[in-house]
């Protein structure tokens, strides 16, 4: 993907607060949680866009954000389902 190191921030950002709200429930909250988890998922959409899908590189901050958002939730849930405490 072509975007700065500001930029990856903002698509981590977007898809992680999109995901926080489409979750909802005991997931982590909170700007920073929503940030990693949104960096993950655009490093992983990232990676399979260039070296899987080969569509070289994303030029649209809401179309990698989408993305990025759909594998946050997936990631979100992956951790409310292995989470161990009783909450």
């Amino acid at each position: 993907m072509d975007f700065t190191f500001l930029g990856w921030i903002v698509v981590g950002l977007i898809a992680g607060l999109v995901s926080g709200v489409i979750t909802g429930g005991r997931t982590m909250r909170g700007w920073m949680p929503s940030l990693f988890i949104g960096l993950i998922a655009a490093v992983i959409v990232g990676w399979f866009v260039q070296n899987i899908l080969h569509w070289g590189a994303i030029n649209s901050i809401w179309l990698a954000a989408l993305l990025s958002a759909g594998v946050a939730i997936v990631i979100r849930m992956f951790i409310w389902t292995v989470s161990f405490s009783d909450d």
